[in-house]
């Protein structure tokens, strides 16, 4: 019983070497610049003079908008990021 343990335990440890072996395939990464539009910066437009309060919540979706399309250069900047990566 102690034996066959032994001997499962051994076969699963040589199995996971062979998971992990050397390999003579080797990887070239290539950095690639990230695109100009996701560098740009993210400026709102300036707030309407005099503001009413229906101004305010055009002006409070925009700036809302703004955000959301800074958020997703971002986002997309991570995935070339991580696929750099890979």
């Amino acid at each position: 019983m102690v034996n066959s343990k032994r001997i499962i335990a051994l076969t699963s440890w040589c199995l996971c070497l062979f998971l992990v072996a050397c390999t003579t395939e080797r990887k070239t990464f290539v950095s690639q610049p990230i695109p100009e539009n996701l560098l740009t910066s993210c400026q709102p437009n300036l707030p309407p003079q005099p503001m009413t309060f229906g101004d305010s919540l055009k002006y409070n979706e925009h700036l809302l908008h703004v955000i959301e399309k800074c958020n997703a250069d971002k986002q997309a900047i991570r995935e070339i990021n991580n696929f750099d990566s890979n």
